[in-house]
């Protein structure tokens, strides 16, 4: 490469940052897709568990309230009676069904062994803002729950009744109950008619995590192998005998453009 007459050029400090940009780029390209591929790894250990806990026996509400480690009944089917108490309930902001926006009502089952939050489905938001709660209410008396066991998370925030996430200590808090570390997704809803909507069971598909790693490590392809061409391409040619021509070319065109 020394009698490249063109490498002085590529060595010039705006060439310079031009390449520790590439390589800046080319390890951040296939570190993102790196990461996609991890991705990809746990969305396929996440179906696997699921997969693997949807077929054991249902946990009863005795299994919830024993204490253990929630992680160990995560995903389990859950079935238990009980009578639905309407006054310790609220409701799951931004939730959606289909494109249609809306709630999920979490409301306190009260059985013989036990409590738990229940999830019991989705409302389509002008149902839930029309203020009925008639319409969601679940039939009086006792009644069986079938659904999913599911571990509670951390609210961030909410306003009122209306809250971001199932938080039992939260939870515990404002219904003076003791709740477990977990609570139940219905999965068939239990108010008058088709409202509340049960909760869909998680998908268990891969997402796009295969596809989103395929074209970072197209674009890391694109980028070792076509900036170095660009580079070579560049090197090889002599930038002086370029000046000459582009002068030579502007000299002999100067008469006619006049």
């Amino acid at each position: 490469m020394t009698g490249w007459p063109g490498v002085r050029l590529l060595l010039r400090p705006w060439w310079l940052l031009s390449h520790v940009t590439i390589v800046a780029l080319l390890v951040v390209a296939v570190n993102l897709g790196f990461w996609q591929l991890r991705r990809l790894d746990q969305r396929q250990a996440y179906n696997a568990l699921v997969e693997e806990r949807s077929v054991l026996p249902p946990v009863s509400m005795a299994g919830l309230v024993g204490g253990g480690d929630p992680d160990e009944v995560a995903y389990r089917s859950f079935e238990a009676s009980g009578v639905f108490d309407v006054d310790r309930e609220v409701y799951l902001a931004n939730r959606s069904l289909n494109g249609l926006p809306g709630v999920h009502v979490v409301t306190l089952l009260v059985g013989t062994s036990g409590v738990v939050a229940v999830d019991r489905g989705f409302v389509p938001r002008s149902v839930y803002l029309a203020g009925d709660p008639a319409v969601w209410a679940p039939s009086g008396g006792e009644v069986v729950v079938a659904g999913r066991v599911r571990v509670a998370g951390t609210s961030r925030g909410g306003h009122g009744d209306e809250v971001d996430r199932v938080d039992v200590a939260d939870l515990s808090e404002r219904w003076s109950v003791a709740l477990p570390a977990v609570y139940v997704e219905s999965g068939t809803g239990v108010g008058v008619g088709a409202i509340p909507v049960g909760v869909p069971a998680p998908p268990l598909d891969e997402g796009p995590h295969l596809g989103y790693a395929v074209q970072w490590f197209v674009f890391f392809t694109i980028g070792l192998i076509g900036y170095p061409l660009v580079l070579v391409r560049l090197a090889r040619r002599d930038p002086d005998v370029d000046d000459v021509d582009d002068v030579s070319g502007d000299a002999a065109g100067g008469p006619l453009d006049g």
